[in-house]
């Protein structure tokens, strides 16, 4: 991704191998709108339970012109997994369907 990706790691040690993970589904969401000014990801592993694994929450943050995406800001979309690769694919999922929203809307616009 060309654009400004910020990723932030809260609760947990910045990890290369995961930045990389972030890093090539940021750019993946290129291929379906080519209008990214700025994304910014939040992994944070907020609480440690020996029962229950180590859940990790991941909030995307997308800006694109007219409009932020926000995926994993509501309690009922936030993206918790208890491994951090499968949150981070999770929520670029579901980002990646309000981009493809928001895309497919503004060619409504246009025509």
């Amino acid at each position: 991704m060309n654009r400004a990706l910020q990723i932030t790691y809260r609760g947990m040690a910045t990890s290369d191998a995961l930045s990389e993970h972030i890093r090539d589904h940021a750019e993946k969401l290129e291929q379906f709108f080519d209008g990214i000014v700025g994304c910014h990801v939040v992994v944070e592993e907020p609480h440690r339970h020996k029962q229950q694994g180590n859940p990790f929450h991941v909030r995307v943050d997308l800006h694109v012109p007219g409009k932020d995406i926000v995926v994993g800001n509501d309690s009922h979309e936030r993206t918790t997994h208890v491994d951090a690769y499968q949150a981070v694919s999770a929520a670029f999922d579901a980002a990646r369907r309000q981009l493809q929203h928001y895309a497919d809307s503004l060619h409504g616009h246009r025509r």
